[in-house]
C-alpha cells in the first residue's frame, strides 16, 4: 500500500476485539510488538459474542494500539489480513483494512493506525450496537 508524499510510514494496528490482550486471538500476533497503548477511535462497534464489528460513525470505541518496528510491519498485515478475512479490500471480504487516528485515553491524538471495518451488515449478522457506557464503546461487554 503506497502512502502519499510526506506521510510517515504507519508503525500500528489499533484493535478493538479478539486480538486485545486477555482475549482468544491475542497469541496469533506473529511477532511482538514494542508497545501496547490503551486508546481509541472513532467508529460505531457491534458486538456478538465471538467478535465485534466495526464501522464508521461518532463513538468512541476502545482498543489497543499495537506498535511494531516499522520492517515487521508488512508480515504483521499479512497474518492480520488473514484472520479478518480480506484480500486487498475486495468486494466479497469480511472486513476492509483501513488507516484512522488513534487518540489517548485524555483525548490526544497519539497517531495513525492501520484497523479493520466490517464490511457487510452487522445487523444481517447477528451483531447488536455495543452500547456507550462512560462516553465509550468496549468489546466484550459484560452484558
Amino acid at each position: 500500500m503506497l502512502l502519499p508524499q510526506n506521510q510517515p510510514a504507519i508503525d500500528s494496528v489499533f484493535v478493538y476485539g479478539t486480538l486485545k490482550r486477555g482475549q482468544c486471538r491475542e497469541t496469533c500476533w506473529p511477532v511482538a510488538p514494542l508497545q501496547v497503548i490503551p486508546g481509541w477511535v472513532q467508529g460505531t462497534l457491534y458486538g456478538r459474542d465471538d467478535y465485534p464489528a466495526l464501522l464508521a460513525g461518532k463513538h468512541h470505541v476502545a482498543g489497543e494500539r499495537w506498535m511494531f518496528e516499522l520492517p515487521l510491519m508488512p508480515r504483521v498485515l499479512s497474518v492480520l489480513d488473514d484472520i479478518e478475512g480480506t484480500d486487498g479490500n475486495s468486494p466479497d471480504d469480511l472486513y476492509h483494512r483501513h488507516v484512522v487516528d488513534v487518540y489517548g485515553e485524555k483525548g490526544e491524538r497519539m497517531g495513525t493506525a492501520y484497523t479493520y471495518f466490517y464490511h457487510r451488515d452487522p445487523l444481517a449478522d447477528g451483531f447488536s450496537e455495543v452500547p456507550v457506557i462512560g462516553g465509550i464503546q468496549l468489546w466484550p461487554t459484560d452484558g
